[in-house]
């Protein structure tokens, strides 16, 4: 696989797409990117991954305020959904919702996320190579309308988001991002 090869995912379509920098340089919602000084981190995938996975809550908290949408507050088991998400479909190997055959709202059942009146929406990225900082994730999910309604769905106030770094089909250096979205009252 090239190393500039990106994947994109999202719970809608459930199907992987190719998107090439050349594509993505189009960067129609580039005014939902904040810049480095709003939120630092996102241009350096070398930064520990805390450091990473707080700039990309950073960033999407930036883009909904430039909608003028509520904030999100980081739900811990959201968080916890993510990282178990995450680590399956690293440890399976199937860059999917439905990673280790299971559904693709498993691990936010388990974690006890849904109670009373709730909704959820996920957004999943693979990068490898050059484009594994926060940033090029945040513009493939900004340019694809899947992921941008998503992220940018008024209802959604909850978010956990985790990164897992490190080897993934066969490529050393991949970056494994989910992003989960949530109300419930």
């Amino acid at each position: 696989m090239a190393p500039w090869t990106r994947y994109i995912a999202l719970l809608s379509i459930a199907v992987a797409a190719m998107v090439t920098p050349a594509l993505a340089s189009a960067d129609t919602y580039a005014g939902l990117l904040a810049p480095d000084s709003a939120c630092p981190g996102q241009n350096d995938a070398s930064l520990p991954v805390a450091t990473q996975v707080n700039a990309m809550v950073c960033m999407q908290r930036w883009a909904r305020d430039q909608q003028r949408l509520p904030g999100l507050r980081v739900s811990k088991q959201l968080r916890a959904s993510s990282t178990r998400k995450a680590l399956d479909i690293r440890h399976c190997g199937q860059f999917s919702h439905y990673a280790c055959g299971r559904d693709a709202f498993y691990w936010e059942q388990r974690v006890g996320f849904f109670h009373g009146t709730y909704g959820a929406g996920e957004n999943l990225a693979l990068t490898y190579g050059t484009d594994t900082t926060v940033r090029g994730a945040m513009d493939l999910w900004l340019n694809s309308a899947e992921h941008r309604r998503t992220l940018l769905t008024s209802r959604y106030r909850d978010v956990g988001v985790t990164l897992v770094t490190g080897q993934f089909d066969g490529n050393d250096g991949a970056h494994i991002w989910v992003a989960q979205f949530g109300y419930h009252h």
